[in-house]
């Protein structure tokens, strides 16, 4: 009677190990599709409007973003006068919008703003933001094209 007892016992837990082992790898699953921004992606086109007309057109610049963990990185390239853009911190992502909250960056992006709340459509391996500002009674508005690299 012990013996069955003891094999029982042994099934038991087997089971239940099998059954955390899944729910583990469910939860993993889950908690990736729940963040799809997070990734590295590619910059493949820019524009920035002014009042609604194009005025700047760009595929050819160079840049990256990384959403990892709640932690952003993103680089381009230097322009030609020098300077340079990057940041770095955290991020949060909800409604189709991004929350960057920069805390290293390079000089030029150093203001008294460093949370930055991005609104974007997000697709298949790909999204786009849009980042709004104005300067001089002017709407500016960058638009950002992102393909997913990993």
């Amino acid at each position: 009677m012990k013996k069955k007892t003891t094999i029982k016992n042994q099934t038991l837990v087997i089971l239940l190990l099998i059954g955390i082992c899944i729910s583990c790898k469910t939860t993993s699953t889950i908690s990736k599709n729940m963040d799809p921004i997070q990734g590295v992606w590619k910059l493949n086109a820019f524009y920035t409007l002014a009042n609604g007309d194009t005025i700047v057109t760009k595929t050819d610049k160079v840049q990256h973003k990384i959403y990892l963990n709640g932690h952003v990185i993103w680089n381009t390239d230097p322009e030609p006068n020098g300077n340079e853009w990057h940041g770095y911190g955290t991020y949060t992502y909800e409604n189709n919008t991004i929350t960057e909250e920069l805390t290293s960056m390079s000089k030029s992006m150093i203001s008294n703003v460093n949370a930055y709340i991005i609104p974007i459509e997000i697709g298949l391996n790909r999204y786009k933001q849009v980042n709004t500002y104005t300067r001089n009674d002017t709407i500016f508005k960058n638009i950002e094209v992102y393909k997913k690299l990993d």
